[in-house]
């Protein structure tokens, strides 16, 4: 008597059905961690007082304000965090409010008193720095520094 093997045939898979499989599946990765929340720390200091108000503001990426906080200032720097916020451009500006009078204080020729900051750091000789110059990537869990600048 003749002994039988039995052989397990499947059909070949086509190199394109497993690169669309791959395909589906990077994108639902991809589409989970865009609707899964994230939080922003803003850390900044260098106060020249401990007195006064925080005032901070944070912005989509079409200038939308999401949140405008004012946090009062009990040391020399302030920590802020953010929480549930979607993935995606922010951009935070913020000043040290050091009178508690709600503005930033100007002197004579428009200059402010009062230090100020916004994300990224950036430089601007004169007025306040473009949005775009602002704003930063926001995918996970971030923590920014924000350097307050004084006249």
């Amino acid at each position: 008597m003749a002994a039988t093997a039995s052989v397990n045939r499947t059909a070949p898979v086509s190199k394109s059905i497993i690169m669309a499989v791959l395909a589906i599946v990077v994108m639902a990765a991809e589409q989970d961690m865009s609707d899964h929340p994230v939080s922003l720390t803003v850390v900044t200091g260098e106060f020249r007082s401990v007195k006064g108000n925080l005032f901070i503001e944070l912005a989509d990426e079409k200038g939308a304000v999401l949140y405008a906080e004012i946090h009062p200032v009990t040391g020399n720097t302030a920590t802020v965090r953010f929480d549930s916020l979607l993935p995606g451009p922010k951009a935070v500006r913020l000043f040290h409010d050091e009178n508690s009078n709600g503005t930033l204080d100007t002197n004579f020729f428009g200059i402010p008193t009062e230090g100020y900051g916004f994300s990224n750091n950036p430089r601007s000789r004169f007025g306040e720095p473009s949005f775009r110059d602002r704003l930063f990537e926001h995918q996970t869990d971030t923590t920014i520094q924000v350097t307050l600048v004084h006249w």
